[in-house]
């Protein structure tokens, strides 16, 4: 057996039979483009709205008489979040309440709760989404207990006597919630905004976290009513964690919000909210792996009821002009389109993958449609059209060097380090934090016991310099927060330190690019299923026994069967082996690929082996294969790991893959690799470009699972 372990093999030699496995996951159909997508009954689905259906919008970005930062996304994020419940979803625009700014006072907030409960019926759907800053409180009911906060509109701006000058404790919102909860059980309560207090050197723009209030609050000491708390609520980030905001077509938004719409608009009738999310949180973590959605409650509800029309391939055209040879067409970031995206004519009855007829290619894209020069022929308003090749974008990231002494002792190392990173392929240099995605920051911590002292243990900003240390630079973002601890490079030796430097941010860029990598459609039927092996010294049942490197024999136990999308759900740690069977349901023959993402970023194979030839790869129609017998993945670090599956009806060359196979297709590109190669190749490799090609005949998908420490 193959084994794969942050990208090195691990021979392994399976001496008992292996177990059958049940289960299944799909990788995403494409629909079909001869179905009757656009018949009166559709139509008519698609415009229907449902009174059984109720939203509260939350925003509040003007804290400026509160004398806290003012945010620029949650206004945004509330219209993005409306737009999607009305057009989506068929929540009714008299049954939204939008609360913004002053509107979203603490007393506002809570009446508009209490009207809310008021006005539904037993077993109807609510949906509740806050964007603004949040915060901590004492809670003096409990020793050393904290309350997470809503800075409400107006708040600790001394202008009120009451309440309205108070954040809004998270038990208050738990106690509104209670006359919901009694009425339905159908209550998603999403809040983008960050729990804890912040610390930094200098102003965290974009930060939805303010310091706690000083002063004590007047219901510190209240005792609240406490009740099950059913249906799902979803955080944007863990306790501990900042959430942030983005900029997206030169509007600002809140990270999570902006992608979980993005994934919520994606959502297929039937489907759980527990997808939804896993969908947002592979998004968020890939943008910025420093911010973890959490989710608690029901997440295995379907995504209201299920009762919401499937999300059509075709896009209508909205706007013509013909002196122009322009058209806007209804279609936009939020539902995945990109510049210089191809769409044709949608013709009934057409053949998956034809051609001819009148394109036109996006220009501009916004978030909900998009602007498009027409190519060939001629549109009107009212025409269909549906995608006919994706453009993906592979923007160079960002980057900015800083430093506590970089006018000072380490201006020698600042400039050495921009100059090596200027040339860096797939980065640029911008010159303050305000432009970056990433900064490189040379600092002199103290140290204790091997490691640098931060404020405080629960502090995530940079630690204090000293000009007598020894100088390391840190990966950061621009909230300060670390990449990874292995971005934490040491330059006492400044020509080693540097060269670790660039290396550590090629191996991320790929890692990002490959996690960003999705098809948009996907081949037909092609399933994966998981089983979870574990070191059992001793075992008596369901035993396996392997051999190691050294020919060592251990028995492993079978701890759980899984399907790809549910393997978030397995208790993993460190030690343990998962294996895999596939299988194609479809009527095409697929070649399959299976990736590993670890935590430290590196991109391996799983499946095939880089010595395999081609066609080994190939799944004919039907086949299913027990890829147990010659690979798995061995997780042997705690941290998060991703599986990755390509399905392609063209051969992928696995070296692709494999960080020293790049350097074979350096002089390759565009020549010699097909067009999925090409595409996986300027995703992982180079970057600062755009490859478009038809998706009908590719797809991918990915799993996010934690690996802990027993």
């Amino acid at each position: 057996m193959n084994t794969r372990t942050m990208g090195t093999a691990i021979t392994l030699a399976v001496l008992l039979g292996f177990m059958s496995f049940t289960g299944e996951t799909q990788l995403p159909a494409s629909p079909p483009e001869d179905s009757a997508l656009h018949s009166t009954e559709q139509a008519r689905a698609s415009s229907a709205t449902y009174s059984d259906r109720h939203a509260l919008l939350v925003g509040i970005q003007d804290y400026s008489g509160s004398n806290l930062r003012s945010l620029q996304g949650p206004l945004n994020d509330m219209a993005v979040v409306r737009h999607l419940l009305e057009s989506r979803f068929g929540v009714p625009k008299d049954n939204i309440v939008v609360l913004g700014d002053a509107q979203a006072t603490h007393s506002g907030i809570k009446k508009a709760f209490a009207q809310l409960a008021e006005r539904i019926k037993p077993g109807d759907f609510v949906y509740i989404h806050y964007s603004g800053h949040g915060s901590e409180a004492d809670d003096l009911n409990e020793r050393s207990g904290k309350d997470q906060t809503w800075v409400s509109y107006g708040a600790r701006s001394g202008r009120s006597k009451d309440l309205d000058d108070h954040d809004v404790l998270d038990k208050e919102i738990n106690e509104w919630l209670i006359p919901l909860y009694e009425k339905t059980n159908r209550v998603v309560f999403v809040s983008d905004s960050c729990h804890s207090a912040s610390v930094s050197r200098g102003e965290l723009v974009g930060v939805r976290a303010v310091s706690q209030d000083p002063r004590p609050h007047p219901l510190a000491r209240e005792r609240f009513k406490t009740a099950a708390a059913p249906g799902v609520r979803i955080g944007a980030a863990r306790d501990v964690e900042n959430a942030i905001e983005m900029v997206k077509e030169h509007n600002t938004y809140g990270l999570f919000t902006w992608f979980w719409t993005e994934a919520l608009d994606q959502a297929r009738p039937g489907e759980t909210w527990d997808n939804v999310f896993k969908r947002a949180y592979t998004l968020v973590t890939t943008e910025r792996d420093v911010q973890r959605p959490q989710l608690e409650g029901q997440g295995g509800q379907a995504v209201f009821g299920g009762q919401f029309p499937a999300q059509s391939p075709t896009v209508a055209v909205i706007r013509v002009d013909a002196g122009e040879r322009t058209v806007g067409v209804q279609v936009g970031e939020i539902n995945g389109a990109t510049e210089k995206s191809i769409y044709r004519l949608y013709e009934s009855g057409a053949p998956a993958g034809s051609r001819g007829g009148p394109t036109l290619e996006l220009t501009q894209v916004g978030a909900y449609s998009s602007e498009g020069k027409v190519r060939e022929g001629s549109f009107k308003v009212g025409d269909l059209v549906v995608e006919a090749e994706h453009a993906y974008p592979f923007e160079p990231l960002k980057l900015t060097v800083e430093g506590d002494y970089a006018k000072a002792q380490d201006s020698g190392l600042v400039a050495r380090i921009q100059g090596a990173l200027k040339g860096l392929e797939g980065f640029t240099l911008v010159s303050d934090r305000s432009r970056a995605d990433w900064i490189a920051y040379v600092l002199r911590p103290r140290r204790s016991d091997g490691d640098s002292v931060r404020p405080s243990q629960q502090s995530t900003t940079l630690p204090p310099s000293s000009p007598d240390q020894a100088p390391e630079v840190w990966v950061i973002n621009p909230q300060e927060e670390l990449l990874h601890e292995k971005m934490r490079i040491s330059l006492k030796d400044p020509d080693r330190g540097i060269q670790v430097l660039q290396d550590n941010l090629k191996k991320f860029a790929r890692m990002r690019e490959i996690k960003r990598l999705e098809s948009r459609g996907g081949p037909p039927l092609v399933t994966v299923t998981v089983s979870q092996l574990r070191p059992m010294p001793g075992c008596k049942r369901d035993c396996v026994q392997l051999l190691d490197e050294q020919d060592k024999e251990i028995s492993y136990q079978k701890a759980g069967d899984y399907t790809l999308d549910a393997l978030h759900k397995a208790t993993l740690q460190p030690g343990d082996i998962l294996t895999f069977t596939v299988q194609n349901g479809s009527k095409n023959d697929y070649y399959l690929y299976l990736l590993n993402i670890s935590p430290d970023g590196g991109v391996s194979a799983i499946f095939p082996n880089a010595s395999e030839n081609a066609e080994y790869a190939r799944l004919a129609a039907g086949e299913s294969r027990d890829l147990s017998q010659e690979t798995a993945l061995l997780l042997n670090a705690p941290g998060e790991e991703i599986v990755k599956v390509i399905a392609s009806r063209q051969p992928i060359a696995v070296s692709l893959f494999e960080a020293k196979g790049y350097e074979g297709f350096r002089g390759q590109r565009g020549s010699g690799l097909n067009p999925l190669e090409r595409l996986l190749a300027e995703a992982m490799f180079t970057r600062g470009t755009t490859i478009s090609m038809s998706e009908s005949n590719w797809g991918t998908r990915q799993v996010a699972f934690p690996v802990v420490k027993p």
